[in-house]
C-alpha cells in the first residue's frame, strides 16, 4: 500500500470476508446475489455476488501497509506499520477472548522513527511478526517481534523488563526490544517468510535480495539486483520467487539463486503490485501504476528443476476487471481464478479469470475440453435419434454391429445400421435384387446353354441372352436396352363398376426393372401380391395401398386401407380414404374428381396424394406420381415402367438419374447399377456425408 490508494486483503479463514484499507480499515461480507435489488448497505460487486460493510476501524492514522494474523485465533487480528515506524496490532471483528484483549493496541516501535514498509507474519510460528522500514545508518531495517514476549530476549538479564514508552499510560503495551535485528544500515521494502523453513526469512532490501538465517543472524545469502520490491513466493512451488523494480518483473529459483531465471516482459508504467495465484499453480498477475489491465503470466509448463540455460515457457494475457483505473487487487484464498479489484475511490469488482480451452477429441468421437481443474465431456449417447450423431460415430456404432459384412443376406445390412435411413435401406434391398438376379440369370443361361446344345448349333440364336451383366448396370442401361421391344396392353382397374382402358407397357426388360424395384419375382409374371403381403406385415399400409391401385386392382386397395384403419397402429382416415376410392369413376367432369383434386391437397401421407394423382390423371400425364419426392425412387421407377411409353421412360429415367447424382441420394444406384454413374453417385454421397464404410462395402460388392 502506498500513500492514500487502497489495498485489498482476504481474511486467512473468512473466505467471504475481505479488508479495503488505506485511512482507514474496513471489513465488508461478501455474498451471493439473490435477486437484482440491493439491500441496504450493499455495494454490488457483478452480477452474482454483493458486499457488505460489516465495520470501520479508524484507530490506526498513517497506515503504510498491512498484514492480517495468519491463525484463526484470533480471527480478525491485523497488524499495522505507520509511517514512523511503529507497528500497532488492532482488530476489526467482536472478538473478547483474553488472548485478543491482551493484544490490541500493542504497539512495537524501532529505536529511530521511519517509515514501515512491509509486515510479514511468520505462518508456522504466528508470535513472529517481521517489519521493513525506511534506512536509518545507525539502526536495523529488518525487525522481528514476538507479540506475545513483554521481556527482552537476551540471555544475561533474563528477567529484565522491556523498555516501556515514556509517556505510556498502559505499562505492556509499548514494546521496544524486537527478538531479532538484522539489515543494518539498509533499507527493506519487502519481506516474505519461505515456507520451507519457518526460520528462513527473504528481504528486499535497498541494493539486493538477502535470506536470512534466524539461526545464524550473522549471515545472510544475497545477490545484487534492483529488483527488490514486492517480494512473494510461489505457493505450489517454493523454490519460485516473483520480484519487481519499475516495470519488470523477475522470477527467481533459489535453488540457483546467482541470477533470475526468466526476467517478464517490461512494462511502460512502473508496476505496484504482483501477487501468485494460490489457486492455480504458476499464474502470476500483475498490476502497473494508472491502469486498468491485469497482465497474467501462465507458467504452468515451466521446467522442474530449472536447466542452468533453459528459460521457462510462459503464456502472457490480460484481463480487464473494469473500466476505471484499479488500486490494487487481491486472489480469493479458494475460489478458483477468482480476484477483487478496487479502484483509487473505493469501487470494487468482484471478477473471476477464465482459463483457456483446451480442446481434445477422443478416439471413439467424443469431445472433452479442459478448464482449469474442471474436465468436461460431451458425447452423443443422449441424442434419441442415430440420425442426429456424427457420421464418425454412427461409422463405429455399425462396425460393433458387423455392418456390411452379411453377404448371404444382404438386405439384412440396413437393419445392422439401424434401420433408421431410407437411403440405406433402399441401397441395401438394390444390391441384394442386383445379386440374386444376376446369379439366377447366370445360371439358368449356363443351364439352358449345356440342355440344349445337343440339339442344334443353331439354337443358342434363339436363347434369351444372359441378363446379368444388365442387371449390374442398373435401371438406366435395363431400359435403354429395351428400346423397340415393348407391347401396349390395355388393362381395365380391377374393381371398379365402371372401366376404363388404361395403357401398360410391357417387355421382358421392363419385367426386369420391376424385379429389381422389388415389386414382382422373377419371370414375366406381373403378381405383386407377394410384395403386398411384406408391406402389409410391416404395417405400411399407405404404400401398399399405392402399389396395389398402380397394379390396377382398386378393390385390393380398399381393402387394405380398411384393414390398415382397423389395426392398432393405423390411421382412422385410411377409412375416408376408402371410402373415397370406392366411388371412383372415370368421368372427367365428375364430383368425384372434384372432391378428389381437392382431398389430395389436404393429405400428408406422400402414397395417399399419389393415389389420388393417378387416378385423376390423363392416360399417359403422371406427372403427379412421378415427381412427388416423398414417394421411394424404385416405386416411382416401377410406376413408370409399367405406364410410360419408351419415349416417356428413357427421359424420366434419365432426368433421375442425374438428380439422384446430384444429389448423392443413394436410391439411385438402382438407376446407376455399380457403373461409372453408380461411382459418380457415391462420390456425391460420401461428399454429403462422409460416410466412407458404406461406399467402401457398396465398391466392395
Amino acid at each position: 500500500m502506498s500513500g492514500s490508494k487502497p489495498d485489498i486483503l482476504w481474511a486467512p479463514h473468512h473466505v467471504d470476508r475481505f479488508v479495503v484499507c488505506d485511512s482507514e480499515l474496513s471489513l465488508y461480507h461478501i455474498d451471493s446475489a439473490v435477486s437484482s435489488e440491493l439491500k441496504a448497505g450493499s455495494l454490488r460487486l457483478s452480477e452474482e455476488t454483493t458486499a457488505t460493510l460489516l465495520s470501520i476501524n479508524s484507530d490506526t492514522p498513517y497506515m503504510k501497509c498491512v498484514a492480517w494474523y495468519p491463525k484463526y485465533d484470533p480471527e480478525c487480528l491485523l497488524a499495522v506499520g505507520q509511517a514512523n515506524g511503529r507497528v500497532v496490532l488492532t482488530s476489526l471483528g467482536q472478538d473478547h477472548n483474553s488472548k485478543c484483549k491482551d493484544l490490541i493496541g500493542k504497539e512495537f516501535v524501532p529505536k529511530h522513527a521511519r517509515q514501515c514498509n512491509t509486515l510479514a507474519w511468520n505462518p508456522l510460528d504466528s508470535n513472529w511478526l517481521a517489519a521493513g522500514l525506511d534506512k536509518h545508518r545507525a539502526d536495523f531495517s529488518v525487525l522481528i517481534w514476538d507479540i506475545s514476549s513483554k521481556y527482552a530476549p537476551e540471555t544475561a538479564v533474563a528477567a529484565e523488563k522491556v523498555r516501556l514508552s515514556a509517556g505510556d499510560p498502559e505499562a505492556g503495551l509499548v514494546v521496544t526490544k524486537p527478538l531479532y535485528e538484522l539489515g543494518q544500515n539498509d533499507a527493506c521494502l519487502s519481506l516474505c517468510w519461505l515456507p520451507r523453513d519457518q526460520k528462513l526469512l527473504l528481504a528486499g532490501m535497498h541494493r539486493n535480495l538477502a535470506i536470512f538465517d534466524l539461526r545464524n543472524t550473522s549471515q545472510k545469502i544475497f545477490v545484487n539486483t534492483k529488483a527488490v520490491q514486492g517480494v512473494t513466493v510461489d505457493p505450489y512451488f517454493h523454490d519460485r520467487v516473483a520480484s519487481f523494480y519499475e516495470g519488470q518483473v523477475a522470477i527467481w529459483d533459489l535453488r540457483k539463486f546467482e541470477k533470475p531465471v526468466l526476467t517478464l516482459t517490461e512494462q511502460p508504467k512502473p508496476l505496484t503490485k504482483v501477487a501468485w495465484c494460490p489457486t492455480r499453480t504458476g499464474l502470476l498477475a500483475t498490476l502497473t501504476r494508472d491502469s486498468n489491465i491485469i497482465r497474467l503470466y501462465d507458467m504452468q509448463h515451466t521446467p522442474t528443476p530449472i536447466g542452468d540455460e533453459t528459460e521457462p515457457t510462459i503464456i502472457e494475457r490480460s484481463v480487464q476487471p473494469c473500466e476505471n483505473y484499479i488500486a490494487s487487487f487481491a486472489w480469493h484464498p479458494t475460489s478458483q481464478n477468482r480476484m477483487v479489484v478496487v479502484t483509487p475511490n473505493r469501487t470494487m469488482s468482484d471478477f473471476t479469470v477464465f482459463e483457456r480451452i483446451s480442446l481434445a477429441w477422443s478416439p471413439v468421437t467424443s469431445l472433452m475440453w479442459a478448464c482449469g481443474r474442471h474436465l468436461y465431456e460431451c458425447t452423443e449417447e443422449g441424442k434419441a435419434n442415430s440420425l442426429e450423431k456424427d457420421i464418425a460415430t454412427k461409422m463405429r456404432l455399425r462396425a460393433l454391429s458387423r455392418y456390411g459384412l452379411d453377404t448371404e443376406q444382404v438386405w439384412r445390412n440396413h437393419l445392422l445400421a439401424g434401420n433408421e435411413d431410407p437411403q440405406l435401406k433402399s441401397l441395401w434391398y438394390t444390391l441384394h435384387y442386383i445379386l440374386c438376379l444376376t446369379a439366377i440369370y447366370s445360371l439358368n443361361f449356363l443351364y439352358m446353354k449345356i440342355l440344349m446344345k445337343q440339339y442344334t448349333e443353331d439354337m443358342d440364336q434363339k436363347l434369351t441372352g444372359n441378363k446379368g451383366p444388365l442387371v449390374y448396370a442398373g435401371i438406366k442401361s435395363i431400359v435403354k436396352s429395351s428400346l423397340g421391344t415393348t407391347e401396349n396392353l390395355r388393362h381395365s382397374r380391377s374393381g371398379s363398376d365402371r372401366q376404363a382402358d388404361i395403357i401398360q407397357y410391357l417387355s421382358e426388360e421392363r419385367s426386369l426393372a420391376l424385379q429389381l424395384c422389388g415389386w414382382i419375382k422373377k419371370g414375366t409374371d406381373l403378381d405383386v401380391e407377394p410384395f403386398l403381403n411384406s408391406l402389409e406385415q410391416e404395417g405400411d399400409w399407405e404404400r401398399a395401398a399405392a402399389v396395389a391401385l398402380f397394379n390396377l386392382d382398386i378393390r385390393r386397395a380398399i381393402q387394405i386401407l380398411n384393414k390398415g384403419a382397423s389395426s392398432g397402429k393405423g390411421d382412422l382416415n385410411l377409412n375416408v380414404v376408402a371410402m373415397a376410392l370406392s366411388g371412383y369413376t372415370d368421368e372427367k367432369n365428375s364430383l368425384w374428381r372434384e372432391m378428389c383434386s381437392t382431398l389430395r391437397l389436404q393429405l400428408n401421407n406422400p402414397y395417399l396424394c399419389a393415389m389420388f394423382a393417378f387416378l385423376t390423371s390423363e392416360s399417359g400425364s403422371y406427372d403427379g406420381v412421378l415427381y412427388e419426392n416423398n414417394v421411394a425412387v424404385r416405386d416411382r421407377v416401377a410406376f413408370a415402367c409399367k405406364f410410360l411409353n419408351d419415349a416417356q421412360l428413357n427421359r424420366f429415367i434419365e432426368k433421375l438419374t442425374n438428380e439422384m447424382k446430384d444429389a448423392g441420394n443413394l436410391e439411385g444406384i438402382l438407376l446407376t447399377g455399380l457403373t461409372k454413374d453408380g461411382v459418380d453417385l457415391m462420390e456425391s454421397y460420401v461428399d454429403r456425408t462422409g460416410d466412407v464404410q458404406t461406399a467402401s462395402y457398396c465398391m466392395l460388392q
